[in-house]
């Protein structure tokens, strides 16, 4: 211990000595280890980290995915479920007991104290009385929601996150036993849940203030927890033994069967074959129910594997250097050698050294991670206020960082020391300054692995480049340029369904002849909202055994000139068409080509139910303008005018599934969006439309007000978020390469300044000798090159699926990323040529 000690104090001074060479290892080594690191971190967090309850590794997921927010129908492989069938589960599968349901989606609502009037919209979620209880989740203060308040006549009660009462509610501790006012309803806080719990959902701002089920109807428009066929909820169970696993799946199968069949619509198109067909599984789920691996799981491991490749050329540039350094030191160790000290006392020392560099490295590189990941959540999430990823390291990821420290001082050490350590004492009273040993060719190789990955690396990011660059630029077929759009949440902030005709007359009339604002109109949701509405559709004369589905929305008059999408054929809406009039609709392209076959579509009927395919009559075409995801086909689409609704009151069906289909419709004429087309500076229209609002009713919650530009530019912050990273990556393994190749030429000139003198005073003039150097460090990038060109290939293979009309074998990306090597080697080893032409031959040969 004692000699190890001493090794330690040894290296730590020649390092000192050394502060050129210790700063650029560390440099080097810090930014390597920094951007794996980094990413691990955010690994870690998103996908690898429990929740913070007892006893994690119990919990399971009803269902593998992950699905928001309501749903109805068969599911095959369910996955989210209605309260009437969560409580059938745990009623009769046995040892489901243990099992709590929870909102998948969210309400939002607005809040505030019982002796405060300003408002501040607020997302809560409904949850089981014993969620709190199957969870194991502790309070900070007061006390949890249990079976209790769970029931028809309780008292209402709410638990906030500690999170959300910190930045909601300024981490006031009077606030449990107060009375809050939720969009007009009092509700008692009862307690605050232990720091670190966020709920089972691992999202950004996460839902904070958790509500039992029976009070959602109070906070629901289409009050759910009373619809059996309405699938809102997500369900986790505690299993304590995974031996049991199977034998609760399998019960849970056979008792969903059971559900369906009995509550079978008699008008449905489901068979009897179709239903004993379902099934659902339990999947683990101690990190919860995991939005952000869902959302991030595969930017991430790829960034993990370029992160992993950018170390790899660090190590290779820690291991040149060392080698140089070692071979440096020859005749030191020549003489030590012959002084008595053993070849594994030698070898000890170089490898104690290059693990302090290796550790010291790894310490800078958290720094270096802790700012990069800053940096990432930034982009990730800009506008959160709760962000649950953390940028400071924990225990996991400090002794990740260490681990990969050590190992890397170890495994990118070892061979330089084993070089350096063969030592001919005899050499030493020669006094041999030849003495060079055979390390050139593994230097040599190191720089070719060097290139080989940072031409992968390149290529990339200019598929990633690309991929984005056509994501971005494709035609939405709507306008943005000159059009805001207002997220509402008018149930927020109160209104009723018979309230909505009054408000959007207010609207229509305060938003008239407004200067510089045009086309205000306000719908169910716009292009590109983050949001989306299917229903089943039923063309009238068709196969009613035919499938069809296609998204809707309900618009205002001036909706299609305010998104700037284009009418195909026929006509949009006009006030003309009332709650009295006949029921029309204006439908896309694709609904054209896949519901009707593509027959002239006007003057067409359809309905949501196969019981009255003559509710609307199509009376215009629109473009196929871009709803949802951007880089998927456009689905079929209906529109449907905001002052006219459905009645199902006629049809044959149970009273049950007549209410449901009602509040359903009801609930699609509260807009999400006001839209606008705006003249001039955009902040003034943001802000006369807020201000306008604030007039209409103060307790309107505008959660968001933008440009359509930004809000499009926003779809895209993922993809722009791994782009980044990649180029900043490739980037990074370009200069470490260029680095590389640079040391290796500049080492090899030191070396061969006697061989060059010699050829100087034969004959040589300098452009010979400038072409000797460069050749040597062209071959070496040429072979790195050729190397590389497979890999580039095989990394273009494997990231196929995240590209957006770009092919994974791309000759363009190809190309540029050989060419930017080629030209980086080439100012690599320039500099040492330069050097070499201006040798002088005499001092040359005098040093031979």
């Amino acid at each position: 211990m004692a000699a190890f000690a001493d090794d330690v104090r040894y290296g730590i001074r020649r390092l000192r000595r050394s502060p050129g060479f210790a700063a650029t290892a560390l440099l080097t080594l810090a930014l390597g280890i920094g951007a794996t690191t980094a990413i691990f971190t955010l690994i870690y967090q998103v996908i690898l980290r429990s929740m913070p309850v007892e006893h994690p590794e119990q919990i399971y997921k009803v269902g593998k995915e992950i699905e928001c927010c309501v749903d109805g129908g068969l599911q095959d492989d369910w996955r989210i479920f209605s309260y009437d069938l969560y409580r059938t589960f745990r009623d009769h599968v046995p040892n489901a007991q243990d099992m709590a349901a929870v909102q998948a989606g969210s309400t939002t609502v607005s809040a505030h104290r019982a002796n405060e009037t300003a408002t501040q919209p607020v997302e809560i979620r409904m949850v089981s009385g014993n969620y709190f209880d199957v969870l194991r989740v502790h309070p900070f203060a007061g006390r949890l929601i249990h079976p209790d308040d769970d029931h028809e006549g309780a008292a209402p009660v709410a638990v906030l996150s500690y999170p959300v009462w910190q930045t909601k509610f300024h981490g006031d501790p009077s606030i449990v036993g107060q009375t809050l006012i939720l969009t007009g309803h009092a509700i008692t806080v009862v307690g605050i849940t232990a720091d670190g719990f966020m709920g089972d959902r691992n999202s950004a701002d996460p839902v904070g203030v958790w509500i039992p089920v029976t009070q959602e109807p109070v906070f629901s428009v289409r009050a759910l927890s009373k619809q059996p066929a309405s699938h809102w909820m997500d369900l986790l169970i505690r299993v304590p033994d995974p031996a049991k696993v199977p034998q609760i799946q399998n019960a849970m199968r056979g008792t969903l069967v059971q559900w369906l069949l009995a509550n079978r619509d008699p008008q449905s198109r489901d068979t009897v074959e179709q239903i004993r067909k379902q099934t659902t599984e339990l999947a683990p789920a101690s990190g919860g129910i995991n939005d952000l691996r869902s959302d991030y799981e595969k930017s991430l491991t790829m960034l993990q594997m370029i992160a992993g490749f950018v170390l790899l050329i660090a190590c290779a540039n820690l291991a040149n250097l060392m080698l140089v350094r070692g071979v440096a030191r020859r005749q030191e160790l020549s003489v030590r050698s012959a002084l008595g000290a053993s070849r594994n006392r030698l070898i000890r020392e170089m490898l104690v050294e290059s693990v302090l560099l290796a550790v010291t490295g790894g310490a800078l590189g958290l720094v270096v991670a802790y700012v990069g990941v800053k940096g990432i959540l930034a982009l990730a999430m800009r506008g959160a206020e709760i962000v649950p990823v953390s940028a400071s390291p924990s225990w996991p990821v400090l002794g990740f960082a260490l681990v990969l420290s050590t190992l890397t001082g170890v495994l990118f050490g070892i061979a330089p020391a084993l070089i350096a350590s063969r030592t001919n004492p005899a050499e030493a009273l020669r006094g041999a300054n030849r003495a060079t040993g055979h390390s050139g060719g593994l230097q040599k190789t190191l720089v070719i692995l060097q290139a080989a990955l940072s031409v992968a690396l390149l290529s990339t990011a200019g598929l990633l480049i690309m991929s984005l660059n056509k994501l971005e630029s494709q035609n939405f077929r709507f306008e943005t340029k000159g059009r805001v759009i207002a997220f509402i949440d008018l149930a927020a902030a109160g209104y009723k369904y018979e309230q909505l005709n009054g408000l959007y007359r207010q609207i229509d009339q305060a938003f008239t002849g407004l200067p510089g604002l045009h086309d205000v109109s306000y719908a169910t949701y716009g292009p590109m909202a983050f949001n989306n509405w299917g229903t089943g559709v039923a063309v009238e004369g068709g196969n009613p055994d035919d499938k069809l589905n296609a998204s809707y929305s309900s618009v205002s008059p001036h909706f299609f000139d305010a998104v700037g999408q284009k009418l195909m054929l026929g006509r949009t809406f006009t006030e003309h068409d009332s709650a009295t009039t006949t029921h029309v609709a204006v439908v896309n392209q694709q609904f054209v080509k896949k519901m009707l076959k593509g027959a002239y579509p006007i003057g067409k009927r359809f309905g949501e139910d196969r019981r009255m395919t003559g509710e609307f009559q199509i009376v215009g075409v629109v473009d196929d303008s871009k709803y949802g995801n951007p880089s998927r086909e456009t689905r079929p689409m209906f529109f449907t005018p905001m002052n006219q609704t459905s009645d199902y009151s006629g049809i044959n069906a149970p009273a049950g599934e007549i209410e449901r289909a009602t509040k359903g419709e009801q609930y699609k004429h509260f807009a999400s969006n006001l839209i606008a087309r705006y003249d001039g500076d955009p902040s003034i229209a943001t802000a006369t439309i807020r201000r306008i609002l604030n007039q209409i009713n103060p307790d309107i919650a505008v959660t968001r007000l933008t440009t359509y530009d930004d809000q499009v530019s926003n779809y895209f912050t993922q993809q722009k978020l791994v782009v980044r990273l990649t180029t900043i990556f490739g980037t990074l393994a370009l200069l470490l390469a260029s680095i590389g190749l640079y040391g290796v030429t500049a080492y090899g000139v030191e070396r061969r300044i006697p061989e060059i003198g010699v050829r100087m005073a034969l004959g040589a003039d300098r452009s010979n000798v400038v072409r000797l150097i460069l050749r040597g460090a062209a071959i070496q990038t040429a072979i790195g090159v050729a190397v590389g060109i497979p890999l580039a290939l095989l990394a273009g293979h494997f990231l196929q699926s995240q590209l957006y009309e770009v092919k994974g074998i791309n000759v363009s990306a190809l190309l540029v990323a050989c060419g930017v090597m080629i030209v980086s080697a080439l100012m690599a080893s320039a500099v040492p040529a330069a050097k070499a032409a201006n040798v002088e031959p005499m001092t040359a040969l005098r040093m031979e």
